[in-house]
């Protein structure tokens, strides 16, 4: 099944080139296209938040989020971040029975879209800080005293914001598949090229001859297995999963005909209830470090050895066209310069190729200020939370044991030692946990469980 997952990933993330981002003459907001069209299950409403929190006078945009089960005020209230940026929660599949679970499309994505065109091509509209404000607003709708926030990915900066700014409503934070900083060393992390080094040394002799014959034929990217393989670390036991996959394709013909084939240039452009390509864009380009022209996610072999290609497409592809100059590094996002009181859980994959288990880290040690849990899962992939929660690929044990930890988390309460304990005899990860206490739990500092 996680091979079948590696699959859909791939189908789903590979072309590496592309056109410039698309925006379509015959724009339509949010709620043109989302008041008939949005998902049957969805229990949702719009409501209207600054344009602009530091401007009084910028005016209303309308906000989308939804439930997919009655609210009940009886229940504690979680908000889920998606990642991407530019990712949407519409295909997500998170239920936990003694919590409101609520969904929302960031500002300036599907449902979120504004009233016009030029607020959406608005540098201005979008921020971090401006989402987890929206987040708040939420609350207010909600009548909620306290929110436990949950951001996965990119969804990880608005959420640790949130607890930031708002440490009176937050119950808790718990962020997964952190990141820590945009920049040079997210967006090119050397632990990445590392991890897919050793993989490719322990490949047997003939197998590392025909990738590196492969990345030599002019129908492929160069850069073709560090992208698969990038992909692939999104997975628990990534590593068994790409072996399988290059075992299957290395030497089929048709396979690598198809797989050429794929990488065929496309229009970057926003789907309606899906990913938000201008979103990604104007935050990714201001905060995390897309526009820097020496940034890459891929690498290519010089001999044997993969070294970063310098060749970013992001920054071409998305950061000009949207009017981001080149390499500029204002307003890039680093986390411990919001240090967070509010309870914190971090999960991190230690496999994870997209945000790195350094960054989470560095979070864990600089960041946070108050009560904190991280948990390290040995060969976990980018979530390995909500990925097991949501794909519907796992069920019973591993998945109830998952959804346990991710209670005590919400609730900003330790995991017990037993529950790791668990988690570690189900799966063939590894679950380590570091834990600071408050003076008021009686730490006495930092210490394993």
């Amino acid at each position: 099944m996680k091979l079948l997952l590696a699959f859909a990933l791939i189908s789903a993330l590979l072309p590496t080139d592309a056109f410039a981002i698309h925006v379509p003459e015959a724009y339509r907001s949010g709620k043109d296209i989302c008041t008939q069209a949005k998902p049957a299950k969805e229990l949702g409403r719009w409501i209207a938040v600054p344009i602009d929190y530091s401007n009084s006078e910028s005016g209303l945009t309308d906000l989308y989020f939804w439930t997919t089960k009655p609210y009940d005020t009886t229940k504690k209230t979680l908000v889920f971040v998606s990642g991407g940026p530019g990712d949407t929660a519409h295909r997500s599949h998170l239920d936990l029975p003694n919590w409101n679970v609520v969904f929302f499309d960031q500002r300036g994505n599907s449902c979120s879209r504004p009233a016009s065109k030029s607020i959406y091509l608005d540098q201005r509209f979008y921020s971090s800080e401006n989402t987890a404000r929206d987040i708040n607003e939420i609350r207010k709708a909600l009548a909620a005293e306290r929110l436990s926030v949950y951001g996965v990915s990119y969804g990880t900066v608005p959420a640790h914001l949130y607890g930031h700014f708002f440490p009176e409503n937050t119950r808790a934070v718990v962020l997964e598949g952190v990141v820590f900083q945009g920049g040079h060393n997210f967006m090119s992390p050397l632990r990445r090229l590392k991890l897919l080094q050793k993989f490719f040394d322990k490949l047997p002799r003939n197998m590392q001859d025909q990738v590196l014959q492969l990345s030599a034929n002019s129908k492929m990217p160069s850069n073709w297995f560090s992208n698969i393989g990038m992909k692939m670390l999104y997975l628990d036991n990534s590593f068994t999963a790409f072996r399988s996959f290059l075992d299957n394709i290395v030497w089929n013909e048709d396979v690598l005909a198809t797989l050429a084939n794929s990488w065929n240039d496309q229009r970057p452009t926003d789907v309606d209830f899906g990913y938000g390509h201008v979103l990604m864009g104007m935050l990714g380009c201001r905060e995390l470090g897309m526009n820097l022209s020496t940034a890459s996610l891929y690498a290519v072999f010089e001999n044997r050895t993969l070294v970063y290609d310098l060749d970013n497409a992001l920054q071409k592809h998305y950061c000009e066209p949207l009017g981001f100059p080149k390499d500029s590094v204002h307003g890039l996002y680093k986390a411990d310069s919001y240090p967070s009181a509010a309870p914190i859980t971090y999960f991190q994959g230690t496999f994870d190729g997209a945000t790195v288990a350094t960054e989470a880290i560095q979070h864990y040690r600089t960041a946070a200020r108050g009560f904190a849990q991280l948990i390290l899962v040995g060969k976990g992939g980018h979530l390995p939370i909500i990925g097991t929660l949501s794909s519907g690929y796992e069920s019973g044990e591993v998945a109830e044991l998952r959804q346990e930890a991710l209670s005590y988390a919400l609730q900003g309460k330790p995991l017990p030692s037993i529950l790791m304990q668990n988690l570690e005899k189900t799966t063939d990860l590894g679950w380590n946990g570091t834990l600071k206490l408050t003076s008021e739990q009686k730490a006495g500092g930092v210490r394993s469980f």
